[in-house]
């Protein structure tokens, strides 16, 4: 079969007929979104996992008989694109060698993308390319780009509307910053360190023995209490120098940073680390002198490079006293009490994971976090920490930074949560605090109150993202949202500012439920006013008044607030893990700033990465696997079922090219399939058909409850393993030959694997004699009806009968001549029929009620046994005898020998047998 032929046939005739463009109706409507790609490069196997889930799910809801709203526009704003055009303009040989070979266009191509508009034009017809090869169900209509003057208009109203909620302000805040460039950077701008946070450290001001500041960096200031030493690397090289006007010893790197940080520095004299050591200082919180110890894990490029230890709660700070053979002079400070620990936590968890020194880093880091995890929740301090006794940690942390600050005995420095942050452009990225910066007030707590709310009321997949997302929200603070280059819309309430491209891409699915009239009616970007938007989004103002300010007819307003209260809200939103810290809890802050609450959004699925035979994904240095290329290698169809099936939705996907291979051979299987049901003979109806069809309805409402909880790795399995190959080759083990039956079921099979493998499903559906697209077609619902315990129950005891049968033959190499099977003694099955009275009972229970029968009571021990037994094997009261007499036949072909049910009992065996688990004996 020629998968590309089918691919290209069907992907003409969807286009023809525009079968996917949605427009509202009388129907249920669906409207789900995936954030759009960023258009620097083309679409890849990242991408074609995030995308094709979503796509996957939209056909199915599609052939639900909802009205499916999926569509897509292009992000191009920001930084990333503009520093793309200067590098290939510039000639940079490592992005002329990554995009020709990894991205796979022609050099020629290439070198002619050296504006922006340029590469957006490029990439964005590659995409669309890419999506339409895939055979992706999108509503082109509503297709834009974040840099369109038409979209600019509506990212002016979002901001708009922050501004007059008090969530638009200007400010100083420390920001990711780029000093080539000199803009702050998101996400989006990085090359390395996406993700990246800022870390807030308390620099704690220790005095040295000259009263000069050595300012300890800690992440927990609620340990200062129990510090018995301070860490000083005696390879590095520190400074004095000016800080405000007071004399601090730090690292050369640290007071480099500072510098960004609102400080004025200057430094007077730089030194190794080890003039330090043995020097004392002062601990200004419980004024106790500690010794300088040295300690070679310091990094001085974290923090200020002078480290406070705490052995009693700090695995690191134990071991190296222990290492330095330190412990003995050392008096250990208890601080916290926790449940599971007694006085000295770090102690106990060095000595449970068996850790014997400095150099066990992978131990020591997990010890770390769980000795810090458990004391910061369920910790509370101790009589050694002063006024804050009997505070829980997470309570008295805020608390005692609040103090130590306002006592001027401590003050706050960032640092990035990554070692390595680097722009787009190639710098290194720093910390700077900017003044007089615009910001997203996202710290502000009514709004925080508002975005868990929404949290409350969603739906996650996997579940566990709520927790994540509540600790998203708390932990969010003020955001930057303009910069002074880049693409994008220009900021409505200070020139020479452009809105951020995070920020410009959190509220556009609403966009999308009104882009086809703006694309469609060539409505111009003056045209699209505050006081419309208010209209279509809001529901605020006239139509009369709304018409008049934008010039568009009544009528036309009016469909579009209609067509956006239709759609809304978006019923789910799918996304990589990678945008959970930025965008998508972004998305959850801005709708619940500007939307009423029954338009918040209703879901997010998030999905793991994707990595490429074991290999980290790399647009730069690869591998990348463009879609294009796996359409044209292996075929859309076996990238959409591969992708979509071959990990779970949480976990990350490993692309591996053999598994490419194997999944167009069960496709082919489907087809080959389908063509020999066509071409069968007639033939008469037997009992096993009752089977198969019990079988795909409980396949039908398994598959239906798969797909709407996203579980599509599951659904592949139930269609590709259960449905196509073992129950068929079962059915027709067991004589099952109907025509009119299979028909039926391949006519089922085929619309159930549709939404993965569209070209196929609708390819098979014209060979079966359909005209409409199967696309269009409703999957059935299960027929509760068809579905018959007893009759799959029995199959599954002969199935696994035969398997026994063949474990003894393949143990003892025998071909046997007579198979003796032997059923459970009256008494054991007179148990069974007890446990099925008492359903709702537990073993105890029952074997309470069966020993209370003095004929029971005689057989001791096994009663218990037996119980426990049948309760997990949950069988059904069906003469077992009856059922094995019934199909001897096939028994004796399937082990070309005779079958002797309940014979004469050789070597005792039928002792043994217990209900639906028969003795056997061969001969």
């Amino acid at each position: 079969m020629d998968f590309k032929k089918i691919e290209e046939k069907w992907q003409k005739r969807w286009e023809e007929s525009k079968i996917f463009f949605s427009d509202p109706d009388n129907r249920e409507k669906f409207f789900i979104t995936a954030a759009f790609p960023y258009l620097n490069g083309v679409l890849h196997a990242g991408h074609l996992r995030t995308f094709t889930i979503p796509e996957v799910v939209a056909r199915y809801q599609r052939m639900r008989g909802k009205n499916v709203l999926w569509t897509f526009g292009y992000h191009v704003t920001g930084t990333p694109i503009l520093g793309l055009a200067e590098q290939i303009k510039e000639r940079k040989k490592e992005v002329i060698w990554a995009y020709t070979n990894l991205h796979k266009i022609p050099e020629e191509i290439l070198l002619k993308l050296t504006t922006p508009e340029k590469i957006v034009e490029y990439f964005s017809k590659k995409a669309e390319e890419a999506f339409k090869k895939m055979g992706f169900s999108l509503d082109w209509r509503r297709k834009f780009t974040t840099n369109d003057e038409a979209f600019k208009k509506f990212i002016i109203w979002q901001f708009h509307k922050l501004k007059e909620k008090g969530y638009i302000v200007k400010g100083s805040h420390p920001v990711k910053y780029c000093p080539k460039c000199d803009n702050p950077v998101e996400d989006h701008d990085l090359l390395h360190g996406e993700g990246a946070t800022l870390v807030e450290y308390i620099l704690i001001k220790f005095r040295t023995e000259d009263d000069e500041v050595m300012p300890m960096a800690t992440l927990r200031p609620e340990t200062v209490f129990g510090v018995t030493n301070i860490w000083i690397n005696p390879e590095k090289t520190y400074v004095r120098a000016k800080v405000n006007g007071e004399t601090w010893i730090l690292s050369k790197e640290a007071a480099e940073k500072l510098k960004y940080q609102g400080r004025e520095v200057e430094i007077l004299e730089e030194f190794k680390g080890e003039k330090l050591i043995n020097k004392k200082v002062l601990n200004p919180v419980t004024n106790k002198e500690v010794p300088i110890f040295p300690a070679k894990f310091v990094k001085t490029n974290v923090g200020t490079g002078c480290v406070m230890s705490v052995p009693a709660h700090a695995p690191y700070d134990y071991i190296a006293l222990k290492d330095l053979g330190l412990l003995d002079k050392i008096e250990m400070i208890s601080l916290i009490e926790v449940k599971g620990y007694g006085k000295f936590p770090a102690k106990e968890i060095v000595e449970k994971m068996n850790i014997k020194s400095q150099e066990e880093r992978d131990k020591l880091e997990e010890a770390t976090k769980k000795v810090y995890k458990d004391e910061f929740h369920k910790g509370v301090l101790n009589e050694n920490c002063q006024e804050y006794r009997g505070i829980p940690v997470r309570e008295a942390k805020d608390k005692i930074i609040e103090d130590l600050i306002n006592k001027g005995l401590a003050e706050v420095m960032y640092e990035f949560s990554e070692e390595r942050v680097v722009c787009r452009c190639g710098s290194p990225c720093i910390i700077k605090v900017v003044k007089d910066q615009w910001f997203i007030k996202y710290s502000d707590k009514k709004w925080k109150e508002l975005a868990h709310k929404c949290v409350d009321r969603m739906n996650f997949i996997p579940e566990n993202l709520r927790r994540v997302f509540h600790e998203m929200i708390d932990w969010m603070k003020d955001k930057a949202c303009v910069r002074r280059r880049g693409l994008g819309t220009e900021f409505p309430f200070e020139e020479g500012w452009i809105i951020e491209s995070l920020s410009d891409s959190t509220i556009y699915p609403a966009y999308y439920t009104i882009a086809k009239y703006v694309n469609e009616y060539n409505i111009k970007p003056e045209q699209l006013t505050i006081k419309l938007f208010d209209y279509i989004f809001l529901g605020k103002g006239e139509l009369e008044e709304v018409s008049e300010d934008s010039g568009l007819d009544k009528e036309l307003i009016k469909k579009m607030r209609e067509e956006f209260l239709y759609y809304y809200p978006v019923d789910w939103r799918c996304s990589a893990k990678d945008l959970i810290p930025n965008h998508l809890t972004f998305y959850i802050f801005n709708h619940v700033a500007i939307f009423p609450e029954e338009l918040w959004p209703r879901g997010i699925v998030v999905n793991g990465y994707v990595t490429i035979e074991g290999k980290k994904l790399s647009k730069s240095k690869g591998p990348l696997l463009p879609v294009l290329e796996v359409a044209e290698t292996f075929g859309a169809d076996v990238g959409r079922f591969y992708i979509t099936t071959c990990a779970e939705l949480p976990q990350d996907a490993d692309i591996k090219f053999s598994e490419l291979e194997k999944t167009k051979r069960v496709l082919e299987r489907l087809y080959n399939f389908t063509k020999e049901v066509i071409n069968m003979k007639d033939s008469e109806e037997r009992e096993i058909d009752r089977w198969l069809l019990s079988k795909l309805n409980r396949a039908l409402k398994d598959y239906h409850k798969l797909m709407e909880e996203f579980e599509l790795r599951k659904a592949g399995i139930l269609l590709s393993h259960y449905l196509l190959d073992e129950y068929i080759h079962w059915y027709r083990r067991r004589g099952g030959n109907n025509k009119e039956l299979l028909l039926n079921y391949c006519e089922t099979l085929v619309k159930m694997f549709a939404p993965f493998t569209p070209h196929l499903a609708e390819e098979l559906w014209e060979l079966l004699g359909k005209k409409n697209f199967i696309s269009l077609e409703r999957i059935p619902e299960a027929k509760e009806e068809l579905i018959d315990d007893e009759i799959e129950f029995i199959e599954d005891y002969l199935k696994k009968l035969i398997e026994d049968i063949r474990e003894i033959i393949k143990i003892t190499k025998t071909e046997p001549r007579r198979i003796y099977i032997y059923t459970a003694e009256p008494w054991k099955c007179q148990i069974l029929k007890i446990i099925n009275e008492n359903k709702d009972k537990d073993a105890k229970e029952i074997i309470k009620m069966i020993m209370k029968d003095p004929e029971f009571r005689k057989f001791g021990k096994e009663v218990p046994k037996l119980v426990n037994h049948l309760i997990k094997l949950r069988a059904l009261d069906i003469d077992e005898e009856e059922v094995l007499k019934k199909n001897k036949e096939f028994l004796e072909k399937e082990f070309n020998a005779e079958i002797i049910i309940n014979g004469e009992d050789k070597a005792n065996k039928k002792r043994v047998a217990i209900p639906f688990k028969p003795a056997i004996y061969l001969e």
